[in-house]
């Protein structure tokens, strides 16, 4: 079921009456798909712009493209990141991907994801809405996802509690089937109370994960621990491996 509507700003509006809501605008010629949690304000489209003056919005300092800010929503600090190419892709365009279709779109293959784990219980931040701008042939995006709260990279942790606890939600993460695609010491968060969550899980996917992928994602992983905090690995990598594979003998 589906509700037409029109906001104040004179956009025409499809809604899907359900948890999860559906957003069609259409703006200066240009459609406008949004995916949105109930905890996202009315209207939403100005909070994926990071120039929103109500958002507050403050630069992410640490980890991605410089395309990431903290906001402030209605009820609920978050944050907002839009999506860029990186390599040497990077110099010839920065935000437009191929239209391949809305589900196969970043922020709406990520929204949908961290859906399905937030509602799994694993440790993940909430989905809070998904944007896409789309052209012709190409589209932009952007991804909302409630703010982890007083939260530290994995990285700059010597804790190895911690350590032994990030290798436990690494295996859920596969016991659940999930594969993600930049697994590094910044895409792993530890909160005030030691809890770790994983984030960014763009280009991850949901599929019957074998050894070597899972491996290959570990290894992933260690490369980072190499590159971003070298001594890490003599100290607590291997208290990472204990926690991951007690995981799997305990399932």
């Amino acid at each position: 079921m589906t509700l037409s509507q029109t906001n104040s700003s004179g956009f025409q509006a499809q809604r899907l009456i359900s948890d999860i809501a559906s957003v069609v605008l259409e703006q200066d010629g240009q459609t406008i798909h949004l995916r949105l949690d109930p905890l996202m304000p009315d209207p939403a489209l100005p909070c994926f712009d990071p120039d929103y003056l109500p958002s507050q919005a403050q630069v992410v300092a640490s980890g991605g493209r410089a395309a990431a800010w903290f906001v402030q929503l209605a009820s609920v600090e978050a944050v907002l990141r839009h999506f860029k190419r990186g390599g040497l892709m990077a110099r010839l365009v920065q935000e437009h991907y191929l239209w391949l279709g809305l589900e196969r779109t970043r922020s709406f293959a990520e929204f949908d994801l961290l859906r399905v784990m937030w509602q799994a219980g694993l440790p993940v931040p909430r989905p809070l809405g998904a944007a896409v701008w789309r052209g012709r042939l190409t589209y932009r995006a952007a991804l909302l996802t409630q703010r982890i709260q007083h939260a530290r990279p994995l990285g700059q942790c010597t804790e190895p509690q911690v350590w032994l606890e990030a290798g436990r939600v690494i295996a859920q993460m596969h016991q659940f089937d999930v594969w993600h695609a930049d697994l590094n010491v910044f895409n792993l968060l530890v909160d005030a109370q030691d809890k770790v969550w994983i984030i960014d899980l763009d280009r991850g996917r949901r599929t019957a994960l074998t050894a070597t992928q899972r491996a290959e994602n570990l290894s992933r992983l260690l490369r980072s621990v190499r590159k971003v905090s070298p001594e890490l690995e003599s100290t607590c990598w291997h208290v990472f491996k204990q926690g991951y594979q007690a995981a799997f003998n305990d399932a």
